[in-house]
Order: structure tokens, then C-alpha cells, then sequence
């Protein structure tokens, strides 16, 4: 609603004979002039106006002179115009007008409020050249329209992306952060934007974020660099960036752009493959060593066999048969090692009692000779489908582990029952006091080549112990404890009654 304003009848009678000065200079002016009022409408129009238009003062004022204003300009020179004209702030703009002929010209038009001596608001008084010959500012506007087209189609881009596309400037402050940022870090545009890029690095790798700058000042490109950054939740990403200089219009490097990948995925996917390979290699090995070793054991065995008839003292025999013993556990082992990394045997119905009972034999009296009692409880009646040698050796790592385990004397319990649970089968623990698993490295005992004996162990026990009851469609789960008073480790094994 414009203002109401009140006059005397000295300055009414002093704007009208300035006004009529105004217009008479106006009209001898070699360029096109209108006049608003405080309402923001046009109240006059020059002479060479009317003429350029071809139209009457009449047809003009008001908003007739928008007619002639092409359509693709018009909204935006009327935001412009009514944007200033609000604030009262001179403005400038190009846009096509419609000439007496039908010929749309380019016209330059600068606008300026005006005001009476008195400091009153009068509206503005707008000045209008044609600029249509003028090839250089013509070329200008359109390479302006042609690069914010770009510069649009170039955000949308890099908005929908699906990679992490970020820039910077030269102190590490974020300037641009795209929607895949956000999902992949969970910081908004607006929590990111403005704060350091140092927020995203780990402390211990900020130096190489200073590296990066030099070398960005230097205009040099950094290429799929792997490092790792930090997200909004505080986990750690792996991660694979490049970033390129950003210039301005003088060639002078003011900040850089990053695309950056989580490669996190595709780390862990490289390390299962490694890890694989891994144990490949170490079951070949395994196979070829416990092939080697298997001739020789029998030899040994053979020539034990033939000097029983010699040894007369039962202190003898004693040793003889402590030997045996021994050479049959190790040929038990090579054999089995040699069995894992070939097994094709069918699965049959045994019983788990009698499986465990033999891994008891074998490994007795190397209990005895380090001050272990190994107590059986062996309730089981059912007999389960699974292979034999399989079964035999993750009794056998289980044993070998709580062995460990109590390398100053213990107890090993060895339960089997059945299970009624669903489904139903067949439950084996394999319980000892010995000092206990650290629950930090608990989580990660099923890992291949992850031990907890500083100086011995591979670390594939009870990860081949895993894959070979989960290949009898059954579970393993361990529990330990290093309390003073209740230490051990307990592992639960469920095999199913179905076949597998």
C-alpha cells in the first residue's frame, strides 16, 4: 500500500513546473526514459519511447508497456525491478523490447529512485539504451546464459551422484557437500559446510591432509588415494578419494574438489579373499606334509612291533606301549590333516559317544604326563549322520586347545547328551579351568589364523572346527572367563539328528 503524503501548495506548484522541465529535456534525449510513481507503475514515457514502440503514452503507462517485453525475460526483469524498487536500491538490466516494426532489440535499462528536494519518495525515472549492435556485450549475455545453464545441469549432477563429491578451499574449509556425503557420513549440508574438512580425518592422519594442500597449491591432481575417514557415528571407513584443483577465472588455484568411493566393502571382500588364498596354501601344505610324515610313522610303528618279543622288564613294555601311543596320536593327526584337506567320505550313522571316547584314548596319556584329568560324561544314545574323521578333528582342536590351556595341570569335562530341543540331535561341551579366553579376543576366536598363543598355534583350529560342524548343519558357540575365582573356557557343539 504506497504512502500517503500531504503537501503544501508552494511545493505542489514547484514539482509541477520542475516535472514539466524534466519532460521537455526528456523528450530532445537521444535515449528511452519512463517514470514510475510511488505505486510502482509507469506514469510517463519519453518521446523517443513512444516512437520506439510505435504506440500512444497512453497504451504505455500503467503495466502496458510490459506487452512489449519479451516473454522470456519479463519474470525475470520483474523481479529485478520490483526487488529494488522495494528497497529503493538502483538497478540494471538487459532484456528484449518490442520495436514499432516487431523487431525485438536488446536493450540495456538502468533505474534509479527518486526523490524531491524535500527528501520525498517520487518513484523511479529509468533510462534505456539499445544495445543490440553492441556484438560483444550481446555475446557476453549469452555465454552468461549458456554457462548458468551449465553450471545448473553440472549441480544436478553432482547432487544425484552416487559417489561423495565435496569441495574445499585452501584452509580445509568445506564449501560444497553433496547428498551422497550425507549418506555416507550423516552429516547434513548444513552441519558440514563451513567447518573443516579435519572433522572427517583422524587425528593421526591430519599431516597428509597438509600434504594434500601443498600439492594442490603446487595444481597438481591427487588419484585414487586409499585412507580411511570418520563418519557422524564415529566408525571408520575405508575409503578411496581423488581431488583436483579448482581455479578461478585468472588460472590461480583457490581451493579443490573431492570425489571420494567407500571402499569398505571391497577392503573386507579383498582380505576374505586373501584369507582364502591363505588357507588354501596352508591345507595343500598341510596335505603334502602330513603325507610326507605318514610314511615314515608307519615305518617307526613296524619296527616298535617287531621289537616288542625283545623287551623282557615290564618297565620296558611300559615305555614301549607310552611310545606306541604316542606315535599312534601323531599318525592320528597326519592322517586327519591329510583327510581335511581331501575329505570325500560319505556320512554315515555313528555314534558321537564312541567318536569322542577315541579322541579320549589318543590324547589321555599326553594329559596324564602334564597333570590334566580329562573326565567323560558320554550320555548320548542316538547315533548321528556325519563323517568320522571330520568330527574326529574338531574333538581333537577342542582337546588340543584346553591342553593348552592348562599348561600348569587342570581339568578337562567332556559332556555329550541328547538334545530335545528343535531341532532335536545330539549337544557336546568341551569344558576346562584353565586361564580363560580375554573377552576383548573372544569375538574373534573362529577367525582364521587369529590365535591367542603368543609363540605357537596358526590360528585355523577353530576356524576349520566352525566350517566343519556348520557343514553338518550344526552350531559352535564358546564362553570363557579370566575371573579369579571361575576362570575356563566352555565350547558348545550341536550336531542335528538329520542327515547332512
Amino acid at each position: 500500500m504506497p504512502e500517503t503524503v500531504t503537501i503544501t501548495r508552494e511545493e505542489y506548484e514547484g514539482l509541477s513546473t520542475s516535472a514539466a522541465l524534466f519532460r521537455q529535456l526528456a523528450d530532445s534525449a537521444p535515449v528511452l526514459i519512463w517514470v514510475s510513481g510511488v505505486d510502482a507503475l509507469c506514469t510517463w514515457f519519453n518521446k523517443p519511447w513512444i516512437e520506439f514502440r510505435g504506440r500512444t503514452l497512453e497504451q504505455e503507462i500503467g503495466n502496458g508497456w510490459a506487452e512489449g517485453v519479451h516473454k522470456e525475460d519479463f519474470d525475470r526483469c520483474l523481479e529485478i525491478y520490483l526487488s529494488n524498487f522495494e528497497k529503493r536500491t538502483p538497478f540494471q538490466m538487459e532484456y528484449r523490447l518490442q520495436r514499432a516494426d516487431g523487431e525485438y532489440r536488446w536493450i540495456l535499462d538502468h533505474g534509479v529512485p527518486h526523490y524531491a528536494e524535500t527528501g520525498l519518495f517520487l518513484g523511479f525515472i529509468g533510462s534505456c539504451i539499445d544495445i543490440t549492435d553492441v556484438t560483444e556485450i550481446k555475446q557476453a549475455w549469452d555465454r552468461q546464459q549458456n554457462i548458468s545453464k551449465r553450471l545448473g545441469e553440472l549441480a544436478a549432477i553432482v547432487e544425484s551422484s552416487e559417489e561423495v563429491i565435496v569441495s574445499k578451499n585452501l584452509d580445509g574449509t568445506v564449501t560444497s557437500w553433496n547428498a551422497a556425503a550425507s549418506r555416507v557420513f550423516g552429516y547434513t549440508a548444513e552441519e558440514m559446510i563451513g567447518q573443516s574438512i579435519l572433522k572427517l580425518i583422524p587425528e593421526e592422519l591430519h599431516p597428509e591432509e597438509a600434504k594434500f594442500i601443498e600439492k594442490l597449491k603446487a595444481g597438481e591432481r591427487i588419484e585414487q588415494f586409499e585412507t580411511r575417514r570418520i563418519t557422524k557415528s564415529g566408525k571408520t571407513l575405508d575409503v578411496s578419494l581423488s581431488l583436483s584443483p579448482v581455479r578461478d577465472a585468472q588460472g590461480k588455484v583457490i581451493g579443490a574438489s573431492k570425489i571420494l568411493r567407500d571402499i569398505s566393502i571391497a577392503r573386507r571382500l579383498e582380505q576374505a579373499f586373501l584369507q582364502a588364498e591363505k588357507l588354501a596354501a596352508t591345507a595343500r601344505m598341510a596335505a603334502t606334509i602330513a603325507h610326507e610324515i605318514n610314511n615314515p610313522l608307519e615305518a617307526v610303528m613296524n619296527l616298535l612291533y617287531l621289537i616288542r618279543p625283545t623287551i623282557s622288564g615290564d618297565v620296558g613294555r611300559g615305555y614301549l606301549a607310552t611310545a606306541e601311543s604316542e606315535l599312534q596320536r601323531v599318525s592320528h593327526i597326519a592322517k586327519q590333516t591329510l583327510g581335511y584337506y581331501r575329505e570325500d567320505a560319505v556320512a554315515i550313522p555313528l555314534s558321537l559317544n564312541d567318536i569322542v571316547q577315541q579322541a579320549v584314548t589318543i590324547y589321555e596319556p599326553r594329559c596324564r604326563a602334564s597333570g590334566i584329568e580329562i573326565v567323560p560324561s558320554l550320555a548320548s544314545a542316538r547315533k548321528l549322520f556325519v563323517r568320522r574323521g571330520e568330527i574326529l578333528q574338531v574333538i581333537s582342536n577342542l582337546l588340543a586347545n584346553s591342553i593348552y590351556a592348562l599348561s600348569t595341570g587342570g581339568t578337562i569335562w567332556i559332556d555329550v547328551r541328547d538334545s530335545e530341543s528343535e531341532p532335536q540331535g545330539v549337544a557336546l561341551s568341551v569344558r576346562d579351568n584353565g586361564e580363560g579366553i580375554a573377552p576383548d579376543a573372544l569375538p574373534r576366536v573362529f577367525d582364521a589364523f587369529f590365535t591367542t598363543r603368543a609363540m605357537i598355534g596358526t590360528g585355523i583350529g577353530l576356524f576349520i572346527a566352525k566350517q566343519l560342524i556348520e557343514g553338518h548343519g550344526g552350531r559352535i558357540s564358546i564362553e570363557s572367563s579370566k575371573d579369579a575365582n571361575e576362570h575356563g573356557t566352555n565350547v558348545h557343539v550341536f550336531l542335528p539328528s538329520v542327515a547332512s
